[in-house]
């Protein structure tokens, strides 16, 4: 299979933050076997093995990634079931971490409506299917659920993984079941109740599973409503800044906002407000103007350019506040 795999592919061309040096082997996996065998293929010949996807919430070191990297572009979705009765559970509803305090963000809310007086929708994804198709095909066969994480370039598998949050809304809120390859490259099904969600969290970032589909329970709810959620959703996101991963850290817990009394735990608010580096710029790396939570790369940026401001603001909220900062983002290969 060695012969598929492309060598020295450059990742920024592959990643959100466009940085990122050089994966050893690489391969684009299309379909879920074709995902299998290559996961096969590097245990067996003990390779390191990376799975990305749409190059999300990660920073690749400027060393690049030995061993192989798998971009996972899987695509099937697949609608199961329409019926109230028998439904499985899903997990524990998790607290949300903040409530919005952005005007905008409140207007959307509103636009919110009552899940559950709606006819149930099982449906299955592929890992590799970015949020931006599931959300739009689905709503053409009017069923609804996943709009508030529109504007999010992230796959099923990322969601799953991250336990994403968009809104006050978490990918928990609808996951029902996620198929993986474990580290004996066995196929499971792990029920949601199995995966124990959190912010930011669920058990797959310590277990080495590879998640490979993921059975979602969605709604056959107001289309038209959720298609102006997730527009709104779309251009607020929009004003983000594009060429980044996301916010770097975490939001503060209501704890650490309480204990250093701010208004909102919003971490892009607490970098501009508090710790006054918005706006700081080491290369061609920067933090945000528009949002402070978020550092930018301006044009050939550099990985070690980005961590020496993340180590900036990590060292600065330590000093001034005592506060210690949790990356919101994944490190992927070998860091100075």
């Amino acid at each position: 299979m060695i012969n598929q795999f492309l060598k020295n592919e450059p990742l920024s061309k592959h990643t959100t933050f466009k940085i990122g040096g050089k994966a050893e082997y690489y391969f684009e996996a299309k379909t879920t076997k074709e995902l299998i065998k290559a996961v096969k293929y590097a245990k067996k010949h003990q390779l390191n093995l990376t799975i990305i996807g749409n190059g999300s919430n990660i920073l690749v070191s400027d060393k690049g990634i030995k061993g192989l990297v798998i971009k996972n572009l899987t695509s099937k979705i697949t609608v199961l079931a329409q019926n109230k009765s028998n439904q499985p559970s899903l997990s524990k509803k998790i607290k949300p971490r903040f409530t919005t305090s952005d005007l905008e963000a409140k207007k959307i809310s509103k636009l919110d409506y009552q899940a559950e007086k709606y006819l149930p929708v099982l449906v299955k994804l592929d890992s590799g299917v970015t949020l931006p198709k599931a959300i739009f095909s689905l709503l053409n066969q009017g069923i609804t659920g996943l709009e508030w994480f529109a504007g999010i370039p992230a796959t099923i598998g990322g969601a799953t993984y991250i336990n994403l949050h968009g809104a006050d809304k978490y990918f928990s809120d609808y996951l029902v079941e996620t198929q993986v390859i474990d580290k004996d490259l066995k196929i499971k099904n792990l029920k949601a109740s199995q995966l124990n969600f959190d912010y930011d969290y669920s058990i797959i970032q310590s277990n080495q599973n590879i998640v490979l589909t993921s059975t979602l329970r969605l709604f056959k709810g107001p289309k038209e409503i959720a298609l102006k959620i997730a527009k709104n959703w779309a251009l607020k996101k929009s004003y983000q800044p594009q060429q980044s991963v996301g916010c770097i850290f975490q939001n503060l817990s209501e704890k650490e906002q309480q204990k250093l009394d701010l208004p909102y735990p919003s971490i892009g608010y607490l970098i501009d407000k508090v710790l006054k580096l918005k706006g700081k710029q080491i290369g061609k790396a920067k933090i945000s103007e528009k949002h402070a939570g978020f550092i930018e790369n301006l044009g050939g940026a550099q990985a070690k350019e980005v961590l020496q401001l993340i180590k900036l603001i990590k060292n600065t909220a330590k000093s001034k506040l005592d506060l210690n900062l949790k990356l919101e983002i994944n490190l992927l290969g070998e860091h100075d």
